[in-house]
């Protein structure tokens, strides 16, 4: 008897043994799909949560100055930008300040006197525009990039009169809005060059002059591929004064009166002191 027991247990130890071997199966839900064993071949009719091939942007822009402050002191403001894209194509830098009405004075000069003799007021002008590019622009624009990506002459070209007037007139005028202008070296004549890299690293020095109006400035980044734009990047660069020239303009603006009778008092004093230095001396 003792014999037949051990036989009895060393087959129910070879079955469970040979269960085993065949590993657990797993019956599939009803009316379902069949789940996966673990480490298995992924199911080809479920999407990916996670893309195989992740995509890379055509176009990264950055700044090495998030904001220009102006002071008592600023003298003008130099700032970098740089980035990448995927080759080929051509890079095109547009920066425009905000736009505001401005007016253009005509003086001549009358029995030896200056005088203003015209005016005329446009609306919706930049107060500051430069590009650059990293081949030169009228190629660029031939090549049928024209039409968003405008060159001085275009965008002044599109300005809206305060107040009709001829068009040679307008023309005058015009030009002399951009002789002021280039005089306050808001609007470069010369096309900034934009440096490409080992073929798709690219930066450019913007400069801005000491003269800068206040604003929030639009900085727009074309990729040209074939004269097309096929990527576009815009960054706002605000441009404002801090310090005690922020103080200042803030009093002028909201306090006039109090800001006019304090410049009075400050003229008087400085006279004061002026005249009894010149006592002494």
């Amino acid at each position: 008897m003792r014999w037949l027991g051990l036989l009895a247990g060393f087959a129910l130890l070879a079955g469970a043994t040979d269960v085993l071997a065949q590993g657990p199966r797993l019956e599939p839900a009803p009316g379902g799909l069949a789940t996966p064993g673990i480490g298995g071949p992924p199911d080809a009719t479920v999407p990916p949560s996670v893309p195989t091939e992740p995509t890379t942007p055509d176009l990264i822009v950055d700044l090495s100055l998030a904001r220009v402050s102006i002071t008592s002191a600023f003298q003008g403001e130099s700032i970098l930008l740089f980035g990448m894209f995927d080759p080929p194509g051509e890079i095109v830098v547009v920066v425009a300040g905000p736009p505001a009405r401005e007016t253009v004075m005509r003086k001549q000069r009358f029995m030896g006197i200056w005088l203003n003799t015209g005016r005329q007021a446009f609306d919706d002008v930049p107060a500051y525009y430069a590009i650059a590019a990293s081949q030169p622009l009228q190629r660029l624009l031939a090549r049928g990039a024209g039409g968003e990506i405008l060159s001085l002459e275009d965008r002044l070209a599109s300005l809206k009169p305060a107040t009709p007037r001829d068009a040679a007139e307008l023309a005058r005028f015009r030009a002399g809005l951009v002789e002021v202008k280039r005089r306050e070296g808001l609007y470069p004549a010369a096309i900034g060059q934009v440096t490409v890299q080992a073929g798709r690293l690219f930066r450019v020095d913007l400069p801005f002059p000491s003269r800068l109006p206040e604003g929030v400035y639009d900085i727009r980044v074309y990729l040209l591929r074939e004269g097309k734009i096929v990527a576009a990047i815009s960054r706002p660069l605000p441009v404002g004064k801090v310090g005690f020239s922020a103080q200042l303009a803030g009093w002028s603006a909201h306090e006039g009166a109090l800001y006019g009778l304090g410049a009075i008092l400050m003229a008087l004093l400085v006279g004061y002191l002026g005249g009894a230095v010149m006592r002494r001396l």
